[in-house]
């Protein structure tokens, strides 16, 4: 009896893969008929690249974005040697520079660390 069932679904089994076969192969062959195979599957595949090549420079696009805004961050922390002097009480870069404007001089250096 078992032997029997064993059998009868070994028969089952072939005729749906021949069944499924024959279903892939009308497939394909309606694909080929139609020209959309090989078109769709490169269309799609193009697709997919753009895609990544879209991500790939909006991403781009950001780093740059950041490394401007950290290139601005770094100029204003950067201090001036004049503006140094300055600061720390000792004499201008130019000793003919008028007292008022180093000392606007020394308020404006000092806005910029912060």
């Amino acid at each position: 009896m078992l032997l029997e069932q064993n059998a009868a679904l070994q028969r089952t089994l072939h005729e749906v893969q021949n069944e499924l076969r024959t279903l892939r192969a009308h497939e394909l062959g309606a694909r080929l008929r139609d020209g959309l195979g090989a078109r769709s599957l490169r269309d799609a595949q193009m697709e997919e690249l753009r895609e990544q090549r879209d991500a790939a420079l909006a991403a781009g696009r950001q780093a740059e974005t950041a490394r401007q805004g950290l290139r601005n961050v770094n100029q204003r922390l950067m201090v001036d040697p004049a503006d140094r002097r300055t600061c720390s009480g000792t004499q201008p870069r130019h000793p003919h520079t008028p007292a008022l404007l180093t000392s606007a001089g020394a308020s404006l250096s000092s806005s910029r660390a912060y």
